[in-house]
């Protein structure tokens, strides 16, 4: 079965709009998805001077009461850090 799409539509579909990261006001880099998780777990990822120290609240939070879905952030962003942090 041969069935195109268009641009537009390949873009919907790919759910772009909240798979891409965004700079937030104090530069860390999120997606919609991933703020809307935190949003959900009362972390205010605004407040976070940078990444690491909001990964380090993520894992406090973790290690009183497990979130699939926040740990799920939190290994994107140590992953994010990983590599943008890694000098190739």
């Amino acid at each position: 079965m041969d069935h195109k799409i268009d641009f537009e539509e390949a873009v919907k579909l790919a759910d772009i709009e909240n798979i891409i990261l965004k700079k937030q006001k104090n530069g860390i880099m999120l997606n919609n998805y991933q703020m809307a998780v935190l949003k959900r777990n009362n972390i205010d990822y605004e407040s976070y001077e940078n990444m690491q120290t909001l990964l380090f609240e993520i894992e406090k939070i973790l290690n009183e009461d497990y979130d699939e879905e926040l740990d799920l952030i939190s290994n994107q962003l140590a992953e994010f850090i990983y590599y943008k942090d890694t000098k190739k």
